[in-house]
């Protein structure tokens, strides 16, 4: 009798598939479907408080509200899915092709641009801030892979390096509000702006990732600690701005 075997025994499974996945990305992933499925669905958590108020972050001190408002994206909807499936097409090659040897860098990438986000929503007034984030990942990748093309759901196909802004042309088209991609483009741009362009002009990387951040990281099985004394000038060197070389398979290309 033949042996019956399970897809994920044979490595093809969803199992499989989540157990390799970048362990960074597949966090923020998991944290966006649990809040959709415990707010929405459940009613377990009311969505007034883990958005981001103001009043509350400064007058209560509810400071988880800085984090929280990133794991919102959309109702449950199709419109849901297409944000999971950007947050793997981009965020998750992102993190294992480009920042495959600096976690680090990718953990202060995110941070940077959340803090900008938070601070932009003062202005915007926007409660739920998933959407730029996941932007600002998308623009970095464009960055790092835009020689490529990409297919937009089989109806067109565009440069990788235009990608964000296709999204904000189809966010316009369909009637959805474009502030929240305009948003990830802008602070996406930001950061590329001070990692990338800024240090050839001035010799100077004001978004240099900390060394207590990257021993932390290393202590989580992540990444590698920190190279000090003579060598770590030799090291910068050779790395170079290693997030902007485009490594690997482009993948949504074409």
């Amino acid at each position: 009798m033949a042996r019956v075997h399970n897809a994920n025994d044979i490595g093809t499974g969803i199992s499989n598939w989540f157990s390799n996945a970048p362990p960074i990305s597949r966090t923020f992933l998991v944290l966006i479907v649990a809040s959709t499925i415990l707010s929405f669905s459940l009613g377990v958590i009311d969505l007034k408080h883990i958005a981001l108020i103001w009043p509350r972050v400064w007058g209560k001190f509810e400071i988880w509200r800085l984090i929280t408002n990133f794991f919102i994206v959309a109702k449950p909807s199709f419109k849901f899915l297409i944000y999971l499936m950007w947050v793997v097409t981009y965020m998750f090659p992102l993190e294992k092709e480009t920042y495959q040897f600096e976690p680090a860098d990718f953990i202060y990438m995110l941070t940077f641009n959340a803090v900008c986000i938070n601070l932009a929503s003062l202005w915007l007034g926007l409660y739920f801030n998933g959407v730029p984030l996941i932007l600002s990942c998308v623009y970095i990748w464009s960055k790092n892979f835009g020689e490529g093309n990409v297919s937009l759901y089989g109806l067109v196909t565009v440069k990788a390096f235009y990608l964000p802004f296709a999204f904000a042309a189809m966010s316009l088209v369909l009637g959805d509000s474009v502030m929240p991609d305009l948003e990830g483009i802008a602070v996406g741009h930001l950061y590329y702006f001070f990692k990338e362009l800024y240090p050839r002009t001035s010799g100077r990387n004001l978004l240099q990732t900390p060394d207590w951040l990257k021993r932390k990281v290393a202590d989580w099985g992540m990444g590698r600690p920190p190279v000090t004394g003579p060598d770590a000038a030799a090291s910068a060197r050779d790395a170079g701005f290693r997030a902007f070389r485009g490594q690997g398979q482009r993948l949504g290309t074409q």
